[in-house]
């Protein structure tokens, strides 16, 4: 399990504006009013999409981050169970502002995630950007050992 996030204020301005820039956060945010979601402030500079109703744009995990706006399949209640969930997703709207968002995260973010896929079967498991982000914080169960 990785360590929690300290707040690092600069950063995340940064983060923000290049995110912003980028266009990542405002296609995240439409995405969110496009299905009726209204994001709110969170934690690290994040914009909550809470109680998000579509499958898309990840078919399984209840949260996925585009930008600085988390997409969260759940409740407020569900997320609170998860404390740990936004410090993993403030890591992806980091990874989403140095890759340049969809120009460069987007493509490399679905390299790894097919090269983890082969590998071990799971896309998340040997995916770098997870990996990066935390696993465990995300919320994915621990890869299974062979031989045991």
């Amino acid at each position: 399990m990785t360590t929690p996030r300290p707040p690092r204020p600069r950063w995340t301005a940064v983060r923000r504006v290049a995110n912003a820039v980028n266009l990542s956060t405002p296609a995240g945010w439409l995405l969110a009013r496009a299905h009726g979601v209204r994001p709110r402030r969170g934690p690290h500079g994040l914009l909550l999409a809470v109680g998000y109703p579509r499958a898309f744009p990840a078919l399984r995990n209840p949260a996925v981050t585009i930008g600085d706006v988390v997409l969260l399949r759940m409740s407020d209640d569900d997320l609170a169970r998860r404390p740990r969930l936004l410090d993993h997703e403030a890591r992806h709207a980091d990874q989403w502002a140095l890759l340049w968002g969809p120009v460069g995260f987007l493509p490399l973010y679905a390299v790894a995630a097919l090269w983890s896929w082969l590998r071990t079967g799971n896309p998340a498991w040997a995916n770098v950007f997870e990996t990066a982000a935390g696993l465990a914080d995300g919320g994915y169960r621990p890869r299974p050992r062979r031989g045991r």
